[in-house]
């Protein structure tokens, strides 16, 4: 296969997201730039009933917390990893509106193995190969929202390091009502990820009648419009 040189892979990309971004929703950011990443939401519809879970704590969780503080959300938080777990042990984020499970979020219920973070990083990543280390409890999003009563979801964020191309598999295989996904697709630094791999997931989104609505870096956001 001929590789491409990188600037006319980059012009292939950028020509991809101009085609698939869509405008037409109001759009606010939210998050910490200073010590997280901050994501662009469609704040439209949020309230304090809205259903919102985050996959993936890392070491900042200044996103959910402006949830809180502005729609007054409870947020279902998942992260296995001992960097989530640490992070999640801070007082200022011992709050009602926070409800924390040390598992991974991926496609299925069971075991995960992950793989130590990077020198100088901090995530840990879903690995299947010998760089793995530690393994964690998993579980899918379905079962996870039988376990808490819920039918549908109004925002899902999914910064879980590898495991986001087969949760929105599931989603989608499923037909699991998600109004809202933010996605952080990781690609090149994990085993068996790619950029391909992830516009692959973009245009399975796309067929499915999300819209993307903003991208910035390896964070996307899609919304659930009528289908094409």
């Amino acid at each position: 296969m001929i590789k491409l040189p990188k600037k006319l892979r980059d012009l292939r990309y950028k020509i991809f997201y101009s085609l698939l971004l869509r405008d037409g929703c109001e759009r606010i950011v939210l998050g910490d730039q200073s010590i997280g990443l901050q994501w662009t939401i469609c704040p439209t519809g949020l309230k304090a009933q809205s259903v919102v879970y985050s996959g993936g704590v890392g070491t900042d969780i200044s996103f959910e917390h402006e949830l809180v503080r502005r729609f007054g959300c409870n947020i279902v938080l998942l992260d296995p990893s001992p960097t989530g777990v640490k992070t999640m042990a801070r007082p200022e984020n011992s709050i009602p509106q926070l409800k924390f499970s040390p598992l991974a979020l991926c496609a299925s219920t069971g075991k995960l193995k992950m793989a130590p973070p990077v020198p100088g990083g901090d995530s840990w990543s879903a690995q299947r190969n010998d760089n793995a280390t530690l393994e964690v409890a998993s579980t899918d999003l379905s079962t996870l929202m039988r376990q808490n009563g819920h039918s549908h979801i109004d925002l899902l964020k999914i910064d879980i390091e590898g495991c986001e191309y087969e949760v929105i598999d599931d989603i989608l295989r499923r037909r699991i009502p998600v109004r809202q996904i933010c996605a952080d697709f990781d690609y090149d630094r994990i085993a068996g990820a790619s950029r391909g791999k992830a516009i692959r997931a973009m245009l399975k989104l796309a067929a499915r009648g999300y819209k993307l609505i903003s991208y910035e870096a390896a964070n996307h956001t899609f919304v659930l419009g009528p289908r094409p």
